[in-house]
């Protein structure tokens, strides 16, 4: 009897929404008509991610790319919010997936949630830094520099119990890599969207974009530093993923993906991100113990670093000329000015142990009212910003956390895992992250959407990866997605 009433309920819910949108379809109201249309099925799948933790948490990774092409058409609008909401939305949907009895196969890593803690409490206590403006200020910034961090890690951790699970992590975000790289050839060969006018032309994104060896370009991504470091990171990972995966479909796919990720790192005409897949490739061969697969990516990468470093091959072809004068630092410009900067700002900070406060450096802390000398400095990385907004005590807590996740993160896949498929695929992950990480120190894009997500899920996965090894079944994956 209860079913015939849920479906009596459904069949009139469906009937009212279908006269609904036939209305505004006479009405001429298309755009009302076809959110209605949507509606029901955005409802559904919000219903069924309750049951669904994979699905949930695919929303956090859909918000994470899709803030940055927002940023482009809604400026002005605190993006943010949308990843705030998904998180919200997982953890109430764990919340009740606890309270009806279900608990996740797995436990979360101790270690790891109390690292990410110990600098959490460090920005609360930021708080009270008496250059801090507002609460408000404060709290927009804790949430990329510390909370997100900590919210995605437990919520990756409890979420994914399985290798298919983590497979699917990889495959969403392959996804990503494949739609950047396919915008980025649209605007290459066709030309710009209106959003991407509206960032060049109204944003003054062309300063920085078109410049005198040609165009930077940033896919949709908020600017082209943050394009080439997350195509670098996924370059690494999926690179490393394809040598190891057992399947011949997946391993070609993700070398696909790795191949349209290198292309698109050299289209950004980012020099700071050529260090990400070349610090990664370092950390790999490290971690891999494979002296098989050691001799030649060695060799590799030495010919590769040659050829730039120390010939004119290529010299023709913009991308790889910029790309080139990184191993001409004392040449550069930008370089330079950066070094300027950074003798400036220890004469402000000797005084600032504490830093300046959180969101409180370069043209953040004008927006936020504060004028003093210290703000017209730019501070050119993520590294340099944290100096600033944490000072000296803030960024040696940073440190000392992002040292203790690499150490622990390489134990995990050195000695800890049996199974070499996920213990190879687990290094191209941690050698991703540590790569970007490298790129921090001349660029802000380590916690900028959407990289600052898939690092947090990344770490996540390693540390969570012997609980996944003991649900595989001698060693050998018994399933496919």
């Amino acid at each position: 009897m209860a079913d015939k009433w849920k479906t009596a309920i459904l069949w009139a819910v469906a009937a009212v929404l279908a006269a609904a949108t036939v209305a505004l379809i006479i009405c001429g109201k298309l755009p009302l008509a076809a959110a209605l249309c949507v509606a029901p099925i955005l409802g559904l799948t919000v219903v069924k991610a309750f049951d669904n933790r994979m699905l949930s948490l695919s929303f956090i990774l859909l918000a994470d790319f899709a803030i940055p092409v927002l940023e482009h058409y809604l400026p002005g609008m605190s993006m943010g919010m949308l990843m705030d909401a998904t998180i919200l939305f997982n953890v109430v949907a764990i919340l009740f997936a606890s309270i009806s009895g279900y608990k996740s196969s797995n436990v979360i890593t101790i270690d790891l949630i109390a690292a990410v803690v110990i600098w959490l409490i460090y920005c609360i206590i930021e708080i009270a830094n008496p250059n801090m403006r507002s609460i408000g200020v404060w709290l927009s910034a804790v949430r990329s520099m510390a909370l997100y961090f900590l919210m995605v890690t437990i919520i990756v951790e409890l979420t994914i119990t399985d290798f298919r699970k983590f497979m699917v992590i990889l495959k969403i975000w392959s996804v990503f890599v494949l739609v950047s790289f396919a915008k980025v050839m649209y605007q290459k060969y066709v030309g710009w969207t209106p959003g991407d006018a509206f960032f060049l032309n109204v944003m003054d994104g062309k300063r920085t974009h078109i410049i005198y060896y040609g165009t930077r370009y940033f896919s949709i991504f908020s600017d082209a530093a943050n394009f080439g470091g997350s195509m670098g990171m996924a370059m690494t990972v999926f690179a490393i993923a394809g040598m190891h995966v057992k399947n011949a479909g997946e391993k070609i796919y993700f070398f696909i993906v790795a191949a349209c990720a290198c292309i698109g790192m050299f289209l950004s005409g980012t020099r700071s991100a050529l260090p990400v897949p070349v610090a990664g490739v370092m950390v790999y061969l490290v971690l891999i113990k494979d002296f098989k697969k050691m001799v030649p990516i060695t060799i590799v990468c030495a010919v590769a670093i040659g050829l730039l470093a120390f010939t004119e091959i290529g010299q023709s072809n913009a991308a790889i000329r910029r790309a080139r004068t990184i191993f001409h630092k004392d040449e550069d410009l930008s370089y330079l000015i950066r070094k300027e900067n950074q003798k400036q700002l220890r004469g402000y900070m000797k005084e600032l142990p504490f830093g300046n406060g959180l969101g409180m450096s370069a043209g953040r802390a004008q927006r936020n009212g504060d004028y003093s000398p210290l703000t017209y400095i730019p501070t050119d990385s993520w590294i340099v910003q944290l100096w600033v907004e944490t000072g000296i005590i803030g960024l040696l807590i940073y440190l000392a956390v992002m040292m203790y996740i690499f150490a622990r993160g390489a134990y995990i896949i050195f000695f800890t895992l049996k199974n070499k498929m996920l213990a190879g695929m687990c290094s191209g992950l941690l050698a991703g992250v540590m790569g970007l990480f490298v790129m921090s120190t001349n660029n802000e894009v380590f916690t900028q959407f959407p990289n600052s997500i898939l690092v947090y899920t990344s770490i996540a996965l390693v540390f969570i990866s012997p609980q996944i090894e003991k649900r595989m079944v001698n060693n050998e994956i018994k399933f496919r997605i």
